[in-house]
């Protein structure tokens, strides 16, 4: 729930706004950055059309991401073989930063406008079993306007969450490129506001 955030303008202090976002329970077509339905959003926005106040101005709308890259490099401790470590240390981190339960850093999902640390996510690394420890990490963001990944903390919007669009573990030095071969595509992320008035939902 995102309290007086008015998607069609992204203004976040606009009174007697409340935008609620909606994640399907699964989706299978989408499991990194899953997305409502028409007939999800339709139902919840009924459903709360009901019990708003009248002068709310509601909006049920799909979450919003932002595509990030994540690129490490690790030494694997003796007796441990090096493409299994790889292997954990991606789910993990996949897993990490997830947007649904039970899943994220609290088992909630990814929380809505926290940003992507890079040593947040180098803590959450270094708890897989095998690892020795890391050469290096690094996180990044894509660009649209430069077609670009763009290194560093990942600073995310108050509605939106990340999705993790490549991710490459390698052990030892050098650290591969962020989102090495991968260019998103797809659509903006862009919110689709269904506003709630009482003729039509």
């Amino acid at each position: 729930c995102l309290p007086r955030f008015h998607p069609p303008s992204k203004d976040t202090a606009a009174a007697g706004v409340v935008s609620v976002v909606i994640w399907p329970d699964s989706d299978p077509q989408h499991p990194n950055a899953p997305l409502p339905d028409a007939l999800l959003l339709r139902a919840v926005c009924e459903w709360l059309d009901t019990r708003r106040l009248v002068t709310t101005e509601l909006y049920v709308i799909p979450p919003t991401y932002r595509q990030v890259a994540v690129s490490v490099a690790l030494k694997v401790k003796d007796s441990y073989g090096i493409v299994a470590v790889r292997r954990w240390v991606e789910l993990v981190l996949r897993q990490y930063l997830a947007p649904l339960p039970p899943f994220g850093p609290a088992g909630q999902g990814w929380p809505l406008g926290r940003r992507i640390y890079g040593p947040e996510l180098e803590a959450a690394a270094l708890q897989v079993e095998g690892v020795e420890y890391l050469e290096g990490l690094e996180v990044g963001g894509w660009d649209a306007a430069t077609s670009a990944w763009v290194a560093g903390t990942v600073e995310l919007k108050p509605w939106e969450v990340p999705e993790l669009a490549a991710i490459t573990v390698v052990g030892g030095l050098p650290l591969p490129p962020l989102g090495e071969g991968v260019s998103p595509s797809g659509p903006e992320g862009l919110p689709l506001p269904i506003p709630v008035v009482r003729e039509v939902c």
